[in-house]
This record gives structure tokens, sequence and C-alpha cells, in this order.
């Protein structure tokens, strides 16, 4: 297909920036017909499975789907990014992948192009302005996650403006957000001196944050301005309509939208661009900081036409999930998803799935993500709710769609959004939305419910007795050890109950020559020899530790102790075990297993998902080792 193909990555699609930069960006590519795929996910703050940290890979997974050589530029936003590590691994994939330009939105990238706007200086000036139009002195900053890498650079604004003005930051000070509408009960707690009394001015490093904080403060009584003054940033319509409109900076997203075309436009044409791209900020003062009015709002039609649809919505939302409980049989659940497209707000949709015969599917192997061919379950339209168009055509994974689809008339936006559950993913949703529409706030239920119901559908063809799911559903057949599913089900249960003083460690561990065992003396002997690790594993793990086969030859153990010497004795005798289980059992083979190593210290969990890569990354260098110690 001659057509030029650029791509987007971006999480959260529904919030604002990223509907109204994803709109701009595909208009302009409809002027010039080139088609656009969005790679999309839902962030953290949609996670549909509680506190289990590992479903975080389903999601992030989908920067691993696409074939990056068959795209002719990319943009991505990676301060949507909000799972630990995802924006570092996808950059990762992109210089080692990646042919064409790339370019990030907001946040500078010294590898790639970037547009974006001065945060420190930014952040300054707003600073500034309280300081010294206003006079105020009692000032505190309610900054973004630490690890977005806009974070930094507001912050440092915010203190060199309190440090030039001799204004001193306490703990009392600085409450870490998370750039979303959950905290401000505990920003405003934080805020709160020992004297009772609130700080003169909050700022907030975006503006649904500043929303959540005005929202509290109303809660408590607390007058925004006239008792405390609130600041946000970013310029979202939801804090213009705000009661009080917020003090923002504004740029808009339509302005980034533009500047990428204009850079990708330039490259394409052979021109020599500068990396970077800085956009002008302005600071908008408004009734929040009591600089300015309160917006005027809109008629009053479109805000009843607004409240109609959103409870619509969350009535939809309660009946796609009733819907899907206890399907079983993947033809009804590809039913209710075909029922339910209509509530998406797109014209036009795909079911994707794995190939779930493919003995393969499911493994967590770091290079098969998805089987290497997708199959079209259905075509869906909106306006038939009734009859979905069944397809059932095969084609290869990094082609987004059958070729007849993509090679359409005219250029089209296409948005891809991973059905997963847990760490498994199932496949692929794809919207394509007409001039205008966009995925509305439904779609991450719809997507999560489906997923949910697929996963059911596959191990009920898996197992015949439904009283015997969960139990078989966790367990690895062969050695009894948990399987992944029963791995971070067990995961999640024990990182409850982490302290401080605990120590976690993941061992990887990874069978060496199975493949040379079967091929030479026979599957049943391969088993044998998985079977004697498995036993060996079983016993130097203790009551609380957790041990798993994920699949063929790879193990993993959790390690869970106050003893710092915990890993070490671990790895020393269960290596010296598996030798003498080896020689004991007289097999003209040698029963060896490679290990890695990653420890958290002090209950810090959250970065349990770097952790487990990081075991892998070594268990891998001695796998190398090994081999070559072996060969001389």
């Amino acid at each position: 297909m001659s057509r030029k193909k650029i791509c987007i990555f971006m999480n959260e699609i529904t919030q604002f920036f990223q509907e109204a930069c994803g709109k701009t960006v595909s208009q302009l590519a409809s002027e010039r017909d080139v088609d656009v795929v969005i790679y999309a996910s839902y962030g953290s703050y949609s996670c549909p499975y509680g506190r289990n940290l590992l479903s975080e890979i389903g999601k992030k997974n989908i920067i691993r789907l696409p074939d990056y050589s068959k795209f002719d530029a990319v943009i991505v936003l990676p301060n949507t990014f909000d799972i630990y590590g995802m924006d570092q691994e996808f950059f990762e994939i992109l210089k080692n992948e990646a042919t064409c330009p790339v370019i990030c939105l907001q946040s500078p990238n010294p590898d790639f192009y970037s547009i974006t706007i001065e945060n420190k200086d930014t952040m300054y000036r707003m600073t500034r302005h309280f300081i010294e139009d206003h006079g105020f002195t009692d000032i505190c900053y309610m900054s973004g996650p630490l690890n977005a890498k806009d974070s930094p650079d507001r912050f440092e604004g915010f203190r060199t403006a309190m440090e030039e003005a001799s204004l001193t930051i306490t703990e009392r000070t600085v409450f870490e957000g998370n750039y979303w509408i959950n905290r401000g009960a505990r920003a405003v707690d934080h805020f709160l001196g020992e004297d009772g009394k609130y700080p003169q001015a909050v700022i907030c490093a975006n503006d649904y944050m500043a929303i959540s904080v005005c929202e509290e403060f109303k809660k408590r009584g607390i007058r925004v301005p006239e008792d405390v003054c609130v600041s946000g940033f970013d310029g979202i319509t939801e804090g213009e309509l705000n009661d009080p409109s917020l003090t923002t900076v504004t740029v808009s997203p339509e302005a980034y939208a533009k500047a990428a075309w204009d850079l990708i436009d330039a490259i394409w044409a052979g021109r020599i661009c500068d990396k970077t791209v800085m956009l002008p900020a302005d600071i908008r003062l408004r009734a929040s900081c009591g600089c300015g009015l309160q917006s005027e709002p809109g008629s009053a039609d479109t805000y009843i036409k607004k409240i109609i649809h959103t409870e619509f919505l969350l009535r939809e939302a309660g009946r796609i999930t009733a819907d899907y409980q206890n399907k079983y049989d993947l033809d009804n659940s590809l039913s209710v998803a075909n029922y339910y497209f209509k509530t998406l707000d797109c014209d036009t949709g795909y079911l994707c799935l794995c190939d779930m015969e493919d003995p393969e599917f499911g493994t967590v192997e770091q290079d098969r993500i998805y089987t290497d061919e997708m199959i079209l379950v259905q075509k869906m339209e909106s306006s038939d709710p009734m009859h979905a168009d069944i397809r059932k055509s095969r084609y290869n994974k990094e082609d987004i769609l059958p070729e007849d689809i993509l090679d359409a008339d005219r250029s089209g936006t296409y948005v891809v959004l991973p059905l997963y559950y847990k760490s498994k993913e199932y496949g692929i949703l794809v919207l394509r939305p007409e001039a205008g529409q966009w995925p509305n706030s439904l779609t991450s239920t719809y997507t999560n419910a489906l997923s949910a119901a697929i996963e059911n559908s596959y191990l009920q063809s898996r197992f015949s007795e439904l009283a015997e799911i969960k139990k078989l559903s966790e367990t690895d057949p062969l050695t009894g050890l948990y399987n992944r599913r029963g791995f971070e089900n067990a995961l999640a249960r024990s990182l409850s109950d982490i302290t401080d003083k605990t120590r976690v460690s993941i061992v990887s561990i990874d069978m060496d020559d199975l493949k040379k065992i079967n091929d030479k003396y026979g599957h049943s002997e391969g088993d044998y020899a998985l079977m004697i690790l498995a036993t060996a594993l079983k016993a130097f793990v203790n009551d609380n530790e957790i041990c798993a086969r994920f699949g063929g030859d790879e193990f993993s153990a959790v390690l869970i102790s106050e003893d710092p010497g915990r890993s070490e004795e671990f790895l020393n005798t269960f290596s010296e075990a598996l030798k003498s289980a080896s020689k004991a059992s007289g097999k003209p083979y040698v029963i060896h297993a490679s290990m890695g190593l990653c420890e958290l210290k002090g209950g810090d969990t959250k970065h349990i998902i770097a952790c487990m890569q990081t075991a892998d990354q070594h268990m891998y260098m001695n796998k190398r080792s090994y081999k070559k110690a072996k060969a001389r």
C-alpha cells in the first residue's frame, strides 16, 4: 500500500489533551491522505484488577505490537505513560526498530524530536505571580508523579522562585500527586498546618489536581480564592468551566498537533530541522486566584445534553458488566461485544483475537507478545447492534488489520486498544472513528469486561469441570507449582502484607539444555528433569514464599524475609541441592539451571515489574556464561 502511515502512542485516550490532540492530528492527516494508527491503553487510574501489580504488563505490552519500520512517522505522548518503566522500554524499542522520525510531545527526549514548553520557566512565573502580585509567603505545591518526565522541571521552577524570595520549603510544603482527581483530600490534609491553618495558595502541577483541591476546599467550607488561592497547569476545558475557573498555564493540544505536522512535513520534504521545538505558554489568570473573572458557562442546553449522555454511559457500564457475567462461550461473548459497540461513539470497529490454538499462546517470553498470526473475528457497525460481520480472517499481527481493510479508497484513523487479562494478551479492539468522533469514557469498561469474558471462555474451553477451574487455572499440571496466573495471584496476596523491614527478592530460573534432553532422550526424560528441578525448588522456599513454573523451562521464585542473607543462602543451597539431585538420578545428562536475582528493599513493591525484568536479564547473562564454560 503506497499511502503513508503515522502512528501515535498515548495512554488514557479519553482525557482532554489526548482527545483534542488525537483529533487534530487525525484531521490534518486526512487533509494529507495519510493513515493514522493510534496505539492506546489505559493507565493505572483505570486498573480493573485492584492492587494486582502485574496487570500492568498487559497494558504496556501494546508497545511491542507494531512493526515500526512500516511507519513514516511516530508521535508519542510519554507523559501519559503512567506505568512504571513503560517510557524507557518504549524508547529503547524505538531506537532499535524505528526508521522514521519520532516526535515526543510535551516531554523532551534527546534521542528524538521534541515539541514542548519551558516547564521550569513557566512554573517559575506562576509562582512569582503569587509571591509578587499577591504578596503571599505561605505557598504549597502539589507535584505530579516523581517519575513523570515533566514533574522535575515544574517543581524546579517552583523551588527556584521560592528560594529567590527566601521562602522556606518544608515537608508540609510539597505533596506528590498523580495528575488525576483522586488525591485532593490527601493533599489538603497534607497542607494543613500544625496551627490548623491552610496555606495562602496551592499551586498544582496540572489542572485535574487543581480541580480536586478546589472541590476538597469547598467540602470543608474553605472559599477559593477568598481563603485560599489555587492554580493549575495545562489549560483543560474542565478547568475553565470549574467554579471557580482555574488560573492555569495554557498551550492548546491543537497547537502541539499542528506543530507536530509542521515538523513531519518539513522532515518529509528533506529539510534539516531543530531537534526541539518550543511552544509559547501563557499564564491565564482567572477566578481561582482572584485576578480574573469567572468564565461564562455555555448554554444550559449543552450541559443538559452532557449530563444525560454521562448518565447513559454509567447505566451502560453496569449493563455491559452484567451481560458478560458467566459468559463461558466465546460466541456469546462476541455477540455481547457487538451489541454494546454502539455505545462507544465510533461508527466501525474490528475485534481481532490471538490464535488461541497456537501452542505458544499465553507464553511469557519477552519477544512473543500476542501470537504471530492474529484472527479478525468480526467487524462491528454501531448502526447494526444485532448482527456482526463475521470474518475469521487471518493476518500477520504487525499489520494492524488485514490488508484489504487498510487498503481503502480514503485514509482513516485506527485506534488500537489491547484486550488482555492481567498479563495475558488475548487480542486487540480496533476502532475506526470518523471525523469528529473519538472513543468515549465507556471504552475502558467495554474492553475490560470483554477481556474478562474472553478469559472465562478460554478457561471453559480448556477445563470440563467448572468447579475445578480456579484450582487448575493456577497450577502447572506437570510440577504442581503455581503457573503464571497462580503466581500473580499469590504475589498480589503476599505484597499486601509487606512491611518496610521486608526484603523481597525475585529469582528468575531457567533450566539449561532442556531442548537437548528432549531431542536426545525423549520428552518423558525432559519432564523428569523438570520434576527434579521443581522438587528441589519447593524444598528451598519457605511457607510464606512463592515458586512457579511459567511454562517450558522457565521458573521463578519470590523470597520474602527480613534476613539480609536470605537471597544468598537460597542461591547457594538450591544450586548445591540441584547438583546433588542430578548426580543421584543416575541420568546420562546434567540437570542444571541458570539463575538471576533482583532484590527490593524496604517494601518498595511499586517497582516489582522492573525487578522481575532485571532478574531475567541477570539470568540470561549467567546462562550465556554457563554455555561458554561448557564449550571450552
